[in-house]
């Protein structure tokens, strides 16, 4: 007896977009059991084909393995009291409750509650498939998709049965990357004969190369609840589809609109797509795909099939946001995906804590000789601004704007900071610590020579003379980027020369 079952099947897969609809519409039938094959959510359905066959290959002919009589069949343990001899199981394994089991071709039912007759849906006689008779506990089976190339769209198909003419159904989900994808619904009993369905989903594999795909069972109990389970099978869908895209992104000045010129994308911030089949029902709704954003905050679901009812989700609680950051726009978005057209600009903006910024200013005698020195006059002092952020990073982009004035007492030195030095060649040294900045002395750096101090950078615009210049005023300072803070204080520092007069 198998008390527990875990199946495990690698191959190459995807992501996915899921729909199901709950028709008994019989293709086939033989013996005491029907094939119901109807589905508006196949590949075909929707418009595409499918190319390659069953990627999940771990197991021969439909996921558990076929017969042959041989006591050393896939998986190498064989779960049966008896073997099959020409298409007859001859000793059909009769388990407790709570127990699993592949079985194949029970001619006899195993008790009176059962179905007679039951093959293989797919290989017949000599194919096996899962059964379950639980009762305290419930099985869950899966599958390991491995090399799974992105943004493709897959056909996910298996069937599923209820094994017991009037037996109290169970209940199905499939689980994508531990997420609850859908639920197959109560597999219904049929008193003349048990109905296999075949289900079969479309979905997209995002930007995964590797999912799990659980099969769960969810009832138990003794009355009933019995299925069986097989053909778990995945196949490219040539079906092309459009883009979504979207922005995780600092909220700087808190308007919900993201501003590319000025507010800072958030990395790896994940992001869910479902399908929410067009009712109010959460219940409902269907996992599709995942993500998480770039280094600029973008993130993408590519090639998804169109859908009027697709909906976004950032997850607020990721753990990669910046400390204390807070959703600040809507935390989900209906996304209204027409055939060949794109879907842009769905984005997500986040309030972070306000930065928290100090700044110090220190001097000390600049001594070439570095055998010390006195302020007096015709001495060079070295200068060292502070600026330290341990607040959140809502600054603005490019935003930072540091202006020192210089005392009468004291003229700028605009050459090699460190003379012959090997530090820098400008003026200015820049250095920081995790801020994350941008600085180019070039582009970052200016000058005032006016009478009042400049209220942005672009006021600083006197062209300055090589060497000591007294026409100097103000030092203009404007580094490149978004300043991040937090819990440990984020800080830069520029150093810079000026004679005592």
């Amino acid at each position: 007896m198998l008390n527990k079952f875990k199946a495990i099947h690698r191959g190459g897969l995807r992501v996915f977009a899921l729909c199901l609809a709950a028709l008994f519409l019989p293709s086939a039938a033989f013996g005491a059991q029907t094939l119901n094959t109807t589905s508006s959510t196949s590949c075909s359905a929707q418009g595409g084909s499918l190319v390659g066959g069953n990627i999940l290959t771990d197991f021969d002919n439909g996921t558990f393995g076929s017969e042959d009589g041989s006591p050393d069949q896939s998986p190498s343990t064989n779960p049966y009291p008896g073997q099959i001899s020409g298409g007859i199981f001859a000793n059909f394994y009769s388990f407790f409750h709570g127990a699993y089991g592949y079985v194949a071709n029970p001619v006899n039912p195993r008790n009176s509650f059962q179905h007679p007759d039951i093959t293989d849906p797919v290989y017949g006689a000599t194919g096996r498939f899962f059964a379950s008779d639980p009762n305290t506990d419930t099985p869950t089976i899966n599958f390991t998709a491995l090399n799974v190339n992105p943004n493709e769209n897959y056909q996910l198909s298996f069937w599923a049965a209820n094994s017991e003419p009037n037996g109290a159904p169970n209940n199905i989900n499939l689980e994508i990357d531990g997420i609850v994808s859908l639920n197959t619904g109560p597999l219904q009993a049929f008193p003349s004969a048990l109905e296999w369905k075949k289900y079969q989903f479309v979905f997209n594999s995002g930007n995964r190369t590797e999912i799990l795909i659980a099969l769960r069972s969810l009832e138990t109990g003794a009355g009933g609840r019995d299925f069986y389970l097989d053909n778990v099978e995945m196949e490219f869908c040539s079906l092309t589809g459009s883009d979504i895209t979207g922005t995780n992104f600092s909220d700087v000045d808190r308007d919900d609109l993201f501003q590319s010129a000025r507010e800072a994308g958030l990395f790896a911030i994940n992001v869910d797509l479902f399908d929410t089949q067009g009712d109010f029902d959460p219940a409902n709704d269907i996992y599709v795909s995942g993500t998480s954003s770039s280094t600029d905050g973008s993130f993408s679901f590519i090639n998804v099939p169109a859908n009027p009812n697709y909906e976004l989700r950032v997850l607020v609680n990721d753990p990669d946001l910046p400390a204390g950051a807070t959703s600040g726009t809507a935390s989900t978005l209906a996304v209204n995906l027409p055939s060949s057209s794109n879907s842009n600009d769905n984005d997500f903006g986040f309030d972070l804590p306000r930065p928290n910024l100090t700044i110090n200013k220190s001097s000390t005698v600049y001594d070439a000789s570095q055998f010390g020195g006195f302020s007096v006059p015709l001495q060079d002092i070295a200068y060292t601004i502070l600026v330290e952020n341990d607040g959140g990073e809502g600054a603005d982009r490019d935003g930072l704007f540091v202006v020192d004035q210089l005392p009468g007492t004291l003229t700028f030195y605009n050459d090699d900071f460190d003379g012959a030095g090997a530090i820098t060649n400008d003026p200015i040294i820049f250095t920081q610590s995790s801020t994350g900045l941008d600085f180019d002395y070039n582009r970052d750096v200016a000058f005032s020579d006016g009478n009042s101090p400049p209220t942005n950078f672009s006021d600083c615009d006197y062209d300055p003379a090589v060497g000591y210049d007294p026409n100097i005023k103000y030092v203009c300072l404007n580094p490149k980027g978004v300043m991040t803070g937090g819990s440990t204080p984020r800080s830069f520092t520029v150093q810079f020369r000026a004679r005592v007069n």
